[in-house]
């Protein structure tokens, strides 16, 4: 799945992008979040890196996130864990949430050819078969608010 924000006004690609590497800044722009604290940073030696990713320097950032859901399967209240990779131009984010739920997203910014800036994400999920509809919905609407909330953000 590839999602692209709305544009980006008034920030430099460069600012951009270190805000996307802000781990507080990105978990703030989830919006379902109830709250989040740092875990210790996994080594990197047994961390199982994407192959094709390029990362910025061996070290992965390490979250606990508990959100809110209005879901009837899963229950409302959802414990997740957000591990953070920066990379050249953006951050490569994985969430491992509970009923083997997992995404797998780089989010990085690119240049319009008008000079706006914009957020691009390529996201892989794997799930139970049985969330899969209701995962899919949820990435759709969220991901959008997600992206909305990246952009506005970004613009300040």
């Amino acid at each position: 799945m590839t999602k692209v924000s709305p544009a980006i006004k008034g920030q430099t690609r460069e600012a951009a992008i270190a805000k996307l590497q802000d781990c507080d800044f990105f978990i703030k722009c989830d919006p379902h979040l109830v709250s989040y604290e740092a875990k210790p940073d996994p080594a990197w030696g047994s961390y199982d890196v994407p192959k094709d990713l390029k990362p910025l320097a061996q070290r992965v950032k390490a979250y606990t996130v508990k959100d809110k859901y209005e879901n009837p399967i899963m229950g409302s209240d959802i414990e997740s864990s957000y591990e953070f990779i920066d990379i050249a131009d953006g951050v490569f984010v994985r969430v491992r949430s509970p009923m083997g739920t997992n995404f797998e997203s780089t989010f990085t910014v690119r240049a319009k050819g008008s000079g706006e800036l914009e957020i691009v994400q390529e996201c892989d999920c794997k799930c139970n078969k049985a969330l899969s509809s209701i995962v899919k919905k949820d990435l759709d609407k969220n991901y959008t608010i997600i992206h909305e909330n990246l952009a506005q953000q970004l613009g300040n």
